[in-house]
């Protein structure tokens, strides 16, 4: 069974959004505004281990893997987990509508 968040949206549409926003907004974008960190925030701290994550992953998927290494080295696993998850989801969607095919077809 593929994993259903909120209302019934499932993760492949989340994951894939985030990808597309990532791609779209460039990573330089991400560094205005205010600083939204809630550990930073909590525990006063003055950068907290994901600290540059968002601009990091808009880097990588932009192709700009030295900046994104400088953002935050956390994206050597995050951004393959995330494509990851992605291609799983899209794959289990795929071989259950192919396997409502199957059992349709065998009752016709």
């Amino acid at each position: 069974m593929m994993p259903i968040f909120s209302k019934g949206v499932p993760r492949w549409a989340l994951l894939a959004s985030a990808l597309a926003i990532f791609a779209l907004v460039p990573p330089g974008a991400w560094g205005q505004g205010p600083n939204l960190c809630l550990w930073r925030h909590l525990f006063q701290l003055s950068a907290c281990p994901a600290c540059g994550s968002t601009r990091a992953l808009a880097a990588f998927f932009h192709g700009h893997f030295a900046q994104a290494l400088g953002f935050n080295r956390n994206v050597i696993v995050t951004a393959p987990l995330l494509v990851g998850l992605l291609l799983d989801d899209l794959r289990r969607a795929v071989e259950r509508r192919v396997g409502s095919r199957r059992v349709e077809k065998s009752r016709s």
